[in-house]
């Protein structure tokens, strides 16, 4: 039997043309489920602790710039001060809404995993996904995983300190000392001997283009990311706090009605 070449080559043509629009909606909902199941494997609770420590700290010190302003507006006195009963139910009616609100847009990390998302589906092809979550899941993975979720917390912590922003404020001792907890917990946890010989896959990932490459994204990439949400927080928080103004001003009445 003679077969027509040309035929079959235009038979393949169209086959090859074909096949990929089939199966790009398939492979883009199939590496959406990738990218999913990468993020499920971290867990950043102390970088978010550590962030809410310092947003706790703004709102603070946002709110007794507001009460010290208002305080001098209706010439309160020296005795409108933090030592005060009306300024402290004052600062408990502010601190509720404003921690509220901190939760909503930064602490329960639902404005990042978008973010996140759109950075691995740059970053890593649907066959690199598929070797990060094979390595990540196995043991010596899921402890490279806690390393690298405890060294961005540890970034996030030196921005804040090394620039200055982190200070004793008083009021906000219960969630530094929460953010602490979590962090030398997460240290005690991520540690792990590089001499085990159970370990020379952790250190073939760790050492290989896309164990490094996976390192710079998961660490460096997602801390920048983190550390400018933090930022633009912090910067709505005067506003936020100045917005609530009118739920303490018959407390500021009380307090000049009761000193006569």
């Amino acid at each position: 039997m003679i077969v027509d070449t040309r035929q079959v080559a235009a038979a393949l043509l169209a086959l090859a043309i074909a096949l990929p629009v089939a199966a790009n909606p398939q492979t883009a909902a199939d590496k959406g489920d990738q990218i999913a199941e990468l993020i499920d494997l971290h867990d950043l609770k102390t970088s978010v602790s550590i962030g809410n420590y310092y947003l706790k700290q703004e709102s603070l010190l946002a709110i007794r710039s507001l009460l010290v302003r208002m305080g001098r507006e209706q010439n309160l006195g020296p005795d409108w001060n933090p030592a005060d009963t009306y300024w402290r139910r004052a600062e408990g009616l502010l601190i509720g809404p404003v921690m509220a609100r901190i939760a909503e847009e930064f602490a329960d990390l639902g404005w990042l995993r978008p973010r996140w998302h759109d950075l691995d589906n740059r970053e890593f092809s649907s066959e690199e996904l598929d070797v990060l979550l094979t390595h990540l899941r196995s043991d010596v993975g899921r402890k490279q995983v806690k390393i690298m979720d405890h060294t961005v917390s540890t970034h996030v912590m030196m921005a804040l300190s090394f620039s200055g922003k982190l200070k004793d404020v008083a009021g906000a001792e219960a969630d530094r000392a929460r953010m602490q907890d979590l962090w030398n917990a997460e240290d005690a946890e991520m540690r792990f001997s590089i001499e085990d010989a159970t370990n020379v896959e952790g250190q073939r990932f760790a050492l290989s283009p896309l164990g490094k490459k996976y390192f710079v994204t998961a660490i460096l990439k997602l801390t920048g990311i983190v550390n400018r949400r933090i930022d633009e927080v912090a910067g709505t928080l005067p506003g936020q706090v100045d917005a609530y103004a009118d739920q303490v001003r018959p407390l500021l009445e009380e307090f000049k009605s009761s000193r006569g």
